[in-house]
């Protein structure tokens, strides 16, 4: 069971590990952001280096619209930086593998993976640790 996720940005990657830190997971995940301002004026930037805790996930069947696919994970970061797949203006971005674009300060992982990590998630009492790491 899923105790721990790990997103190493100097990889690319996003790793599930279990209560005795052994990889039982891992999967593309990207930190590329659309750069500008926020809406309160602030610099856009990726989800920060730090730990998370209480970071919980959903399949959402794609509820949420096309920029945000068909998984959501929460990190309860302050800008609301979160794990999603989709993205707006690929040609399906509910697709298993719909491809990459930038977000504006998210994660971005493919939907069929995401939802594998959120389900792992979920299945952990949707109550996991997230590390990000350089």
């Amino acid at each position: 069971m899923v105790k721990e996720i790990q997103f190493q940005r100097s990889k690319q990657r996003i790793f599930a590990m279990d209560e005795n830190y052994n990889v039982i997971g891992d999967w593309e995940c990207r930190d590329d952001f659309v750069p500008g301002y926020n809406e309160a004026g602030d610099p856009r930037g990726s989800l920060p280096d730090g730990v998370y805790t209480n970071v919980s996930a959903e399949v959402t069947n794609g509820a949420y619209g096309a920029a945000y696919g068909t998984f959501y994970i929460t990190t309860h970061d302050p800008r609301a930086r979160d794990i999603h797949g989709g993205g707006s203006g690929l040609p399906n971005p509910f697709a298993g593998r719909q491809g990459w674009v930038p977000t504006y300060g998210c994660l971005r992982m493919q939907n069929i993976d995401g939802e594998e990590l959120s389900r792992m998630i979920i299945a952990a009492g949707n109550n996991v640790v997230l590390t990000v790491v350089p």
